[in-house]
């Protein structure tokens, strides 16, 4: 009997182990499908997400497209890392095909007399070096296929960590802004010669009645309004015509030995009266004794003019107009220095370009062209040299001008006519 006791409690014991056991399986059960729901919403979640980055990389990868303008990145290498379509249609190459290959070595790009430009002046290369922002004079790209097209180009680096890892270079074809842009030249230079000689002769005749005549104080006062206003016409035109001339490439450069000292003296001399009628103090000691170049005494002369002659025009009576000449070892670089009007700084990028005035130059003296500076800037440019400038609104400017000892021959049909701003 003992044992059979004993049997039936090991059967109980069973049937409570397995109800134990049961519970405990419904309790993993549940918990198991909780997670397994919990891991459900959280897959889906994923998908969703993943859903969503390549929607939203379609999306980025749509708009790239859509842009009309080219847009190549690379990488610290150079490298090309994206190219979209419009960059693939001017250049002539299929992005897949471009992508790890050096931009610098399969793109060529020539300056606008199709010279290559050297891979250390290449606008990315520049901006890898760490200039924040390039934008670069005109440049022509040569395509897949040998042809070449002008670009207007902006390159910006792409930053990460405060570090600069890549470029995004940004082009745009700008061949139809070329050919409006000739035929508006060669417009303004046909008009400028045929107003030229009459002009001359309107001066001409007006000064003979002038001195040959019988004529009242009222009438001579006439007379001299006339030659007065066919002299700033004819000084107009010149001005254009010299703009024609830059931009058809016709100006030549003939250097010749030049004391740039005595130079600079003679030309202060002719404008001592001026000075001394504006009440301006006219400063030129800052120079070495003596310090010849070759150069071309035309330009050096044009571009002395229109920044001393800025200078004079607007500093206020009492100013101070100053020339500091200094010599270094290839180059030399002249700094015409004033306290006048200065230019405001959310116009100071623009100063250069063609028909462009300060707002305040505007006010001071409103009969400019805004043309000066541009072909002082170009022909600086043809000496092979460089211009700059500092400027705060109220306090005056300083325009830097630097040239090499000697300057290039360059090849051209005509010169500048005039000597840049009269005063």
């Amino acid at each position: 009997m003992p044992k059979i006791k004993n049997r039936e409690k090991t059967t109980e014991q069973l049937k409570e182990d397995l109800r134990k056991t049961r519970e405990e399986l419904a309790i993993q059960k549940w918990g198991l499908e909780k997670t397994l729901g919990g891991m459900k919403i959280l897959v889906a979640e994923l998908i969703q997400k993943g859903k969503d980055v390549e929607n939203a990389k379609a999306k980025d990868d749509a708009l790239l497209e859509s842009i009309g303008d080219g847009v190549i990145a690379v990488d610290m290498d150079g490298k090309i890392i994206l190219m979209n379509k419009s960059a693939q249609e001017m250049l002539g190459w299929h992005p897949e095909s471009m992508v790890g290959k050096i931009f610098h070595d399969t793109v060529a790009i020539e300056d606008e007399k199709g010279v290559a430009i050297p891979i250390e002046k290449r606008p990315t290369y520049l901006v890898l070096a760490g200039t924040t922002i390039t934008t670069g004079p005109t440049y022509q790209y040569v395509r897949k296929d040998k042809t070449k097209f002008p670009v207007a180009i902006k390159t910006s680096p792409i930053i990460l960590d405060r570090k600069i890892v890549g470029a995004v270079e940004v082009f745009r074809d700008i061949t139809r802004e070329k050919e409006i842009d000739k035929a508006k030249t060669e417009f303004v230079s046909l008009a400028a010669h045929q107003l030229r000689t009459p002009l001359t002769g309107i001066s001409w005749i007006a000064e003979i009645f002038l001195e040959n005549g019988r004529h009242t104080s009222k009438d001579k006062n006439y007379i001299k309004d006339i030659i007065f206003l066919a002299r700033r016409l004819n000084n107009l035109v010149e001005v254009l015509l010299n703009v024609s001339r830059i931009e058809s490439g016709r100006i030549g450069v003939k250097p010749e030995p030049v004391d740039l000292v005595e130079f600079i003296g003679d030309f202060l001399r002719e404008y001592k009266a001026v000075g001394e009628m504006q009440k301006l103090t006219i400063i030129f000691i800052k120079h070495p004794k003596k310090l010849v170049v070759v150069t071309d005494a035309n330009l050096l002369n044009y571009i002395l003019q229109n920044l001393f002659g800025n200078a004079l025009r607007y500093t206020p009576v009492g100013g101070t107009v100053e020339i500091v000449l200094e010599e270094k070892k290839n180059s030399v670089i002249f700094a015409v220095r004033d306290t006048g009007i200065g230019i405001p700084e959310k116009e100071k990028g623009s100063i250069f370009e063609k028909f462009v005035r300060a707002s305040n130059a505007v006010l001071t003296r409103p009969d400019g062209t805004g043309l000066g500076l541009f072909i002082a800037q170009e022909s600086v440019r043809l000496l092979g040299g460089k211009v700059w400038f500092k400027s705060k609104e109220g306090e005056g400017s300083t325009f830097y001008v630097e040239l090499p000892i000697i300057s290039e021959v360059k090849s051209g049909e005509v010169g500048l006519i005039g000597n840049g701003h009269k005063i």
